[in-house]
Formats: C-alpha cells, structure tokens, sequence
C-alpha cells in the first residue's frame, strides 16, 4: 500500500519541480521506517522508482531514491531517538547533503554540454528578467550589480549548485520530519506490540510435539495477563478445538503454539516452529484479506510455496475453476478458501485456523471443518479457534478458555424465545434498487458478473435480510446500495437521487469492524464521523447509550475494544449521521453467543423504538428473525426468492 502511495506521489512531485510536493513522496517511506521492516522500505522505492523512470526517465528515479533515502532517516531516528531524533536527523542530512551536492556538482563537470545548457538557461532566464525590471524604471546601479551578480554565477557555479543540493537535501530532511511529527502525534498505527523470537532459517522446522507448562502471556502496556497457568500438549495428526468467548484469550494461545514466547511459563518443541515455512507451522486468521497477495488466484497459491498444482489444491477447498480470478473479485468465504488452501500447499505440520468460519456460509462451514477433519488424518495436526460448540465436536480434544485460563465445559444458558419481527404498518418505500447488473473488470479478459438485473425497494423502518453462500453476489449489492459502488447497469436510488450521489444518508458496517475505525479512540471516532468540529463527550456518551455501551467507554483507545464492543461503535459511528438507511455487512461475524446477543437487540430496538431502516447482508440468520421481517436470498447474482412481506 506505502509502496503503491509512494509511486503515485513520485508522478505528482515529478509535475512539480520544487516544492512540498517533494515532501511528500519522502512520507510514506518515514511511516514504513518507523513501523516497518527494510525489505518494506526497498519494495515501496522499487515501486516508486519504476513509476518514476516511466514518468520521468533517469533523473525522476534519481530524485525517488534520494528522497526515499530522506524518508528512511526521518522513520529510523524516530524509532530510534524519539524527541531527540531532529538532531540525529540534521546530523545525517548534512554530510548526505554535502554529498549529493559534490555529485551535482561531478555530473555538471563530467557532462559539460550539459552544464553549458543549464547555465545558458540561467543566464537568459536572469536577463530576461532584468529587462523587464529595466522597464520598469531600475536604476542604472540596480543594473550593474544584477550584470555582475550573473557574472560571478556563471563563473562560480559549483559553489551555488552544490550548495543549492546541499541546503535542499537538509531542508527537506528536516521540512519531512515536522510533518511527520505532527501527523504522528495525531495517529496510531500498527506497531510490532507482540515480538516475535528471531528463526535461523537455515534449521529445519520441527514444531511438534509442543508442550506448555504453566504458560503465562501479558501483552507490553496491559495491566493483566491475557493468558494465565496454561497446561497444554499438542501432537502431531491432533485435531484440537479451542473454544471460548470473545476475548478469553484464544487467538493469544495459539500465537504462543505458533512460537510467540511466553512472558510466564515454558514451551517445548522439539525444534524450530518454522513459521510460514514448508513443513513447519502456519496460520490461518480470521480475516484472509491480509493473507492474500497474489495478483490472481494461482498467483497468490504459488506465492512462497514453491512447485504446487494449483488445480488440484483449488479443488480441494471448494475453489475448482478460479485460478485466472482476479483475487479482488472473490467474495470473503471464498478468500478464506484461498488462504486455507495457500496454507495447505506448504504441507505444514503443524495448522492454525484462527476463526476462519467466521465470514462463510453455513454449507462452506460444514465443509471446512471436514476439509481440517482430513488434513489432520493425513498427519498435520489442526488447532481451529472458534467460538461455535458445533464445529468444536469434529475435533478429537477440545480446550475451553475463560478470563486467560484452561476451565471445564459450562453449558451455555438456554437463549430466549425471540421476538419474531414485523413489517411496517404503511410501507414506504425509500431505498430502491432498480435492474441493477455490476460486472467486475468490464472489458477485460477477467471480467466477472458478480450482480444480474437485481430489483429490491426497501421501506423506511423496516429491516430486510439478504443472504446467499460465498460469491452470491451479496458484499456487491451492500456497497451499491450504500453508494460505495456504483452499478455499471440500473440504479439504486434513495427517493430518486442515487446513492452514490449522496453523503451520510445511507450507512455501511463492514464485517471488519476494526477496519472502519480510523481514530485512535471511542470518543474521536464518533465525533470526527458526525462530523463535530471539536469532540463532544455529552454527544459521545448519548450516541454510545444508544447500541448498548458504556460512557466509560468515551476515552478507550479502540484497539483495547473487545470484537462485539468494536461492531457496536462502529454501528454507533454510523449512526451519529443521523442516516436514513443503516446497511450492516455480516454483523454477526466472530462474535461469541454474548455478543451476538448484544447486536441482535441492538439492531431490533433501532428498528423497533427509533424506526430505523436497516440492511443486514448475513450468511448467518439465526436471531435475525428478531430485525428482519423480509428475507432476500441471491445466488449467482440473482434474487431467486423473497420471503416475508415482499413489497413489489
């Protein structure tokens, strides 16, 4: 993403000879020193710096590279020296500066027509300019000193060039490092929180058996354990399920399998964990956007794995015919698929599925847990965090987690009898999707119909669910009627207007809630999305009452939110602008039965009490009934069936 960035601003300063502009291809690249890694650093100059030789020619990726190089010493000397870090910046840019004016100055006296050019321009640029301040009535002492200043420029040029290098390299250094200090007071970003134990590569992976004895965990700034006493062995060709609640601490207990050091405690393995490497240890998450990298499907399958038969692997995990899809194309079920099946090519003995049914279907789920069933037959051992008993009975040991710590099964409390929900009284109609047909990549050859002539009207208060398996087309149609996306046929229109023509009058929920959080707390995340010139903690409080949420809740930083207190701000985020349709995206998705819950009634009083219009695109109906008094379903692009009050 810095990579892409990076490219794009060296075009725009390439339009630009001198300016912020300059700046600003140096920024991205002091972000990725601050945060990243060097091999990050390299890949966004490289692309940087193709870009630039396309648009620019030679000189243009010069110009990249040096202020890739400015970028990389703002980002180390604030990683590394924090406050102190503008000297360390002055110190490095003034020997960089009186070392690129040197080669200025060696590349004019190498090339010396090159050098005569420049100076000719100079010299007819200054007189140009002298005659029109002639004519406009200078003095003839005016006169003389401008003829003599050209005169000692052209004849000492090296001194003005090198040192016009020299004062632009640490101007620049040191204009770079004040924006970045003041975008970084305003932003968190992601940060190595978690450290992960260096690996000789040259060691050959050997994850299982691993044991925990007494294993503790508590994350750097956290004022208690995420893990606690943890006792667990894992063998190998082991099917172990680890079940529990919204943050009981599951995600952390299988970082530690996967070689994260315990802060308490001992792991033994007989080896080298091997993370990501053939035969060693790999993880599967929750969300398999981070995971996928490949360009197409068989792209990304081979990324890292070596020799694989892509048509045969693709088949195994339900992805047969999608090799040439563009991986943007795929729908969340099916990237998840091709996460597990990237996964599976690098025959791993040890595999990590961290909440990975979380975005697909109810079929795709049963199909999943079966494929993990084989995979562990075959000799890999499984680990699958879930939070579903059901899915949890396929495996041959299941771990319950509570509060950090290995506890026996509780029973879960029977669930109420839902409040089965109903259609308004006097239906109007105000969000209407009309013959609308989406085709990605138009005109290509990877052209993909995800939406087929698709008619929907949806009326103010009710609550229609729309469902459908992996790739139906479901994730397309929110985003059109959210004015995200416009259709490439027909319309979706809110009273007339359509919606992507609009602001704020239609709200999305994505199923990433912590995508959708960009402030770095409760408070600042609602009121810059209200759009309040100034946090306003009486508004913040009011709008967090509404889904259910404590004031306490107005200054926590949202990385320190629980997945469903993450949904429900985002929910609350949306709804501070007052919109008249709310359109939610798999809410449910990776919440425990507590949070689901939490939701469920949240969705039903702002439908119920407030009259709110709401959306859900959901794989998972259970509870819906209590939000939704229409059912939609799609397949392969089309509404095959409406149940409910269908309104025509």
């Amino acid at each position: 993403m810095f990579g892409t960035l990076t490219a794009v601003l060296s075009v725009v300063a390439g339009l630009i000879p001198v300016g912020v502009a300059q700046v600003l291809v140096a920024l991205p690249v002091a972000f990725l020193a601050a945060t990243g890694r060097l091999r990050a650093i390299v890949a966004a100059t490289v692309a940087a710096g193709v870009v630039a030789l396309v648009a620019g020619g030679p000189f243009a990726v010069g110009a990249v590279v040096v202020l890739s190089g400015v970028g990389t010493l703002v980002g180390f000397a604030h990683r590394r020296w924090g406050r102190a870090a503008v000297f360390a910046v002055t110190a490095g840019a003034v020997p960089a500066g009186l070392l690129l004016g040197a080669i200025a100055d060696g590349m004019l006296l190498l090339f010396d027509r090159t050098r005569i050019l420049l100076l000719e321009a100079l010299e007819s640029s200054m007189r140009g300019t002298l005659r029109a301040f002639e004519a406009a009535g200078a003095g003839e002492q005016f006169v003389d000193t401008w003829e003599r200043t050209l005169e000692i420029m052209v004849r000492l040029w090296w001194v003005w060039i090198g040192g016009a290098v020299f004062v632009a390299t640490v101007g620049t250094a040191l204009l770079c490092f004040g924006i970045f200090s003041v975008v970084e007071r305003r932003s968190t970003w992601a940060t190595r929180s978690v450290d992960w134990p260096e690996q000789d590569p040259s060691a050959e992976p050997a994850p299982l058996p691993v044991a925990l004895r007494l294993a503790g965990y508590r994350y750097p700034g956290a004022d208690r354990d995420a893990l606690s006493d943890i006792d667990l062995t894992i063998e190998p060709g082991e099917f172990v399920a680890i079940v529990g609640g919204n943050g009981s601490g599951k995600s952390t207990l299988v970082r530690m399998l996967a070689g994260l050091e315990p802060t308490v405690g001992l792991v033994d393995r007989p080896g080298p964990v091997g993370l990501g490497r053939p035969g060693g240890t790999v993880m599967v998450f929750q969300h398999p956007e981070s995971q996928v990298l490949g360009r197409t499907v068989a792209e990304d399958l081979r990324w890292g794995a070596g020799d694989v038969d892509v048509e045969a692997m693709l088949a195994r995990v339900g992805l047969t015919g999608t090799a040439d899809r563009a991986t943007e194309e795929l729908s969340g079920g099916q990237l998840q698929r091709l996460a597990l099946a990237g996964a599976l090519a690098r025959r791993p003995a040890l595999l990590i599925a961290d909440e990975i049914t979380a975005m697909v279907d109810t079929d795709s789920r049963t199909e999943l847990i079966r494929l993990l069933v084989s995979v562990a037959r075959e000799g890999t051992a499984v680990v699958l965090v879930t939070h579903l008993d059901d899915e949890a009975r396929a495996a041959d040991r299941i771990v319950h987690l509570a509060d950090g710590r290995i506890v026996p099964h509780v029973a879960s409390p029977p669930l109420p009898v839902p409040v089965t929900a109903t259609a308004p009284a006097f239906p109007q109609p105000v969000l209407e999707v009309r013959g609308v047909t989406h085709v990605y990549a138009a005109g290509t050859p990877w052209a993909h119909t995800a939406l087929r002539d698709v008619s929907l009207t949806v009326c103010r208060g009710e609550g229609v669910l729309v469902v459908g398996e992996n790739g139906s087309g479901k994730s397309t149609l929110a985003w059109i009627m959210a004015g995200l996306t416009r259709p490439t046929y027909g319309t979706a229109v809110l009273h007339d207007t359509p919606t992507a023509d609009l602001h704020g009058e239609v709200a999305m929920v994505f199923q990433q809630a912590r995508l959708q959080l960009q402030r770095p707390t409760v408070a600042q995340e609602i009121s810059e999305v209200a759009g309040l010139p100034h946090t306003d903690r009486g508004y913040v409080a009011a709008v967090l009452h509404r889904v259910g949420l404590r004031p306490e809740l107005i200054d926590r930083p949202v990385d320190r939110l629980s997945g469903g207190e993450m949904r429900r701000v985002a929910i609350a985020a949306q709804l501070a602008r007052t919109p008249r349709v709310l359109v939610l995206d798999e809410p449910l998705a990776g919440l425990d039965l507590s949070g689901r819950r939490e939701i469920v009634s949240i969705l039903a009083h702002l439908r119920a009490v407030e009259h709110v219009t709401v959306v859900v695109i959901s794989h998972d109906l259970h509870g819906m009934e209590e939000v939704c008094s229409r059912t939609v379903v799609l397949e392969d692009g089309r509404i095959v069936e409406q149940t409910g009050a269908v309104i025509a």
